[in-house]
């Protein structure tokens, strides 16, 4: 048997107090004693009984006038900002430590926000009471923590946050979410599901930090629209959830609406990339009681407006089929990446700027992205031409357009790789009109060297 007896007290105090200078990051204790101020007052006769402040407390410069607790009180409410100065110092007056060690609470620590020198930080008061001689007095320890909190507080937010939104990440974000179920079984909640329509152009397209930047749009998009009462979360990739706190259904979807109905371009080095969403959501307690329920029929609604027009929203209902995930996972990044020609959409304005291409057109032009590609062509239709081709390439697709009702034309006309090589090629194009971009430009383009090999491998005439 070990002998209790072995350890003392004195040797765990010692401990003690060099494992809470470790965690403030001193090597001991007696360095930690050289930052902090430490006195010892008798609270009964309001009377400073030993004084040694931290050289570089300059609220403290002045320590040979003190000759009473009331006195130091005072000169460490003054550094506090203002909620503190009120909570702590009242906490602190000899009268209110006196009746605490009255009724047993002999221990009392507190932290606090002050400013010292006009440097803001964080300070911690440690006082110890003791009855002698029929007097109540306290050892106080005031020691600065501001770098151990601040890293608290980093470590904090970089367990229950997502770094690059914002947001709570999911793990946090869900157990917020399962908290306020459990705490209001009886209120009337709303779980909303949303993701980023063709989130994957603004990657390919454009790169990813402008991807990153339409992420961090949209966490402040819904913190402007849902921000009251409410837990936003990050579920992964381009994928949010919403807790709307204490709505009704019909609050509930009219939130969700006017968000989805909103113009959402979020703006970027002079640049505007527009957003639209797929959203659904659920009711609770009405449509269901479980977090994970709720959640899988948000999601049941958000992707049934995904599978149909996408840029809307969808409150679930029983009657909605689940559909299969396996129908989405043929996106149109596989579709076009599967065509067997170079596409190219473009603006029909005056500055043609193109809008999306795909593989084959980056091979086309011997480019190994989009970055690539609008930086070799200035981001502009015109720039692909040969420029002794355009003239008479766009005044007849002009001339085409113009003469039938389909928006169809087919030019044929020389482009300039990246390499330098000279290409003829044909180009089959299709004007349209959309609510986000205007007239744009469909176009399919060929190269006709290809093209005549691949007529010729089929026995056909090129």
């Amino acid at each position: 048997m070990s002998d209790p007896n072995c350890i003392s007290k004195e040797s765990l105090c010692r401990l003690a107090g060099r494992s809470f200078a470790a965690f403030l990051g001193f090597p001991d204790i007696d360095r930690l004693l050289e930052k902090s101020t430490y006195f010892y007052a008798d609270l009964t006769d309001d009377t400073l009984l030993s004084l040694h402040p931290e050289s570089k407390m300059q609220s403290m410069a002045d320590v040979s006038a003190l000759r009473h607790y009331s006195q130091i009180l005072e000169l460490m409410t003054h550094c506090m900002d203002e909620q503190c100065s009120s909570d702590i110092g009242n906490r602190l007056t000899a009268g209110s430590l006196i009746e605490e060690y009255r009724i047993g609470s002999r221990f009392r620590q507190f932290l606090f926000t002050c400013k010292v020198g006009g440097i803001p930080g964080k300070k911690q008061i440690c006082c110890d009471l003791e009855e002698r001689d029929d007097r109540i007095c306290g050892l106080f320890l005031i020691c600065d923590v501001t770098d151990v909190h601040d890293t608290d507080i980093k470590l904090l937010r970089r367990v229950e946050f997502d770094g690059l939104t914002n947001l709570y990440n999911r793990n946090a974000g869900d157990l917020l979410v399962l908290e306020y179920l459990k705490n209001y079984p009886q209120d009337s909640a709303a779980i909303v599901l949303l993701d980023i329509d063709h989130f994957k152009r603004f990657n390919d397209q454009y790169g990813h930090e402008v991807g990153d930047v339409v992420l961090r749009g949209t966490a402040r998009q819904l913190e402007q629209y849902f921000g009251r009462d409410s837990v936003i979360i990050r579920n992964g990739g381009d994928e949010f959830l919403v807790l709307l706190k204490h709505r009704t259904e019909a609050e509930a979807r009219e939130e969700v609406g006017n968000f989805s109905r909103a113009d959402h371009s979020i703006q970027y080095q002079g640049r505007a990339y527009p957003c639209t969403y797929s959203v659904g959501f659920a009711m609770y307690p009405e449509q269901g009681r479980e977090y994970h329920d709720l959640a899988m029929k948000a999601d049941v609604a958000m992707y049934t407006v995904k599978m149909h027009h996408r840029n809307s929203y969808l409150q679930y209902t029983p009657d909605l089929l689940l559909q299969k995930r396996t129908q989405l996972s043929f996106q149109l990044a596989d579709i076009v990446s599967g065509i067997p020609g170079a596409i190219l959409v473009y603006k029909a304005d005056e500055k043609e700027e193109i809008l999306f291409a795909n593989d084959q057109l980056y091979d086309l032009f011997e480019c190994d992205s989009m970055e690539e590609l609008l930086s070799f062509s200035g981001d502009s239709f015109k720039n692909i031409v040969h420029p002794d081709d355009l003239d008479a390439v766009e005044a007849s697709i002009k001339k085409q357009i113009d003469s039938n009702p389909f928006g169809l034309d087919y030019v044929r006309y020389r482009i300039i790789t990246k390499s330098g090589r000279v290409k003829m090629i044909d180009d089959i194009g299709h004007l349209v009109h959309t609510p986000k971009y205007g007239d744009i430009f469909y176009v399919f383009l060929y190269d006709r060297e290809q093209k005549a090999d691949i007529l010729r491998l089929a026995g056909l005439e090129a």
